[in-house]
């Protein structure tokens, strides 16, 4: 069995692969009016290609696409900005730092020269960790979130049924209200 079928099967038979401190994160962060929120976070170029890097070693492109496809980076970086808190957001940032860190500690480079098989060593590493960062459980929260809520995620990694029924339009006479919808 392949990976992406692993991780398919396992978000269909759990209900969902993300953990329970990402969803609290995004519906506390993503709420109306939410101070705590910081508005003026930015990526630098670096952060952003390391970002990409990173959450296409999570889920690269094989006979489906993978998470740069489905502009997963992309995702990432507006779910930061839009809905975590400021000391989660210096967390995603300091755990690139380390990562960056870690990559010119055990390759003499930074992380984004460093050679693919040393890439996916360092992510290994951070993987397999008895006690994960919340840096790396946000990044694979975030990367498997926006792969299958994206297009190319939902449509040709996952089974999709466009419409699972005929559409049938009901008139609404003269003066009638309208549906209220819960």
């Amino acid at each position: 069995m392949k990976r992406r079928d692993v991780i398919a099967r396992m978000a269909l038979t759990m209900g969902g692969i993300l953990s329970a401190g990402t969803l609290a994160t995004v519906l506390e962060g993503c709420k109306s009016g939410s101070s705590s929120v910081a508005t003026g976070v930015s990526f630098s170029p670096e952060q952003s290609a390391m970002i990409a890097e990173i959450a296409d070693i999570i889920l690269p492109r094989t006979q489906t696409p993978g998470a740069i496809d489905a502009k997963v980076p992309e995702f990432i970086q507006m779910m930061l900005k839009d809905c975590y808190k400021e000391d989660q957001q210096k967390a995603f940032f300091d755990g690139l730092t380390k990562l960056d860190e870690d990559a010119k500690k055990a390759n003499n480079t930074e992380f984004s020269k460093s050679t693919p098989a040393q890439k996916l060593a360092l992510i290994k590493v951070e993987d397999s960790a008895k006690e994960r960062s919340e840096f790396w459980k946000t990044m694979k929260d975030l990367t498997i979130l926006g792969y299958f809520t994206s297009e190319p995620g939902a449509t040709k990694a996952l089974e999709f049924l466009e419409v699972p029924g005929k559409y049938e339009p009901i008139k609404l006479q003269k003066g009638q209200k309208a549906w209220a919808m819960s």
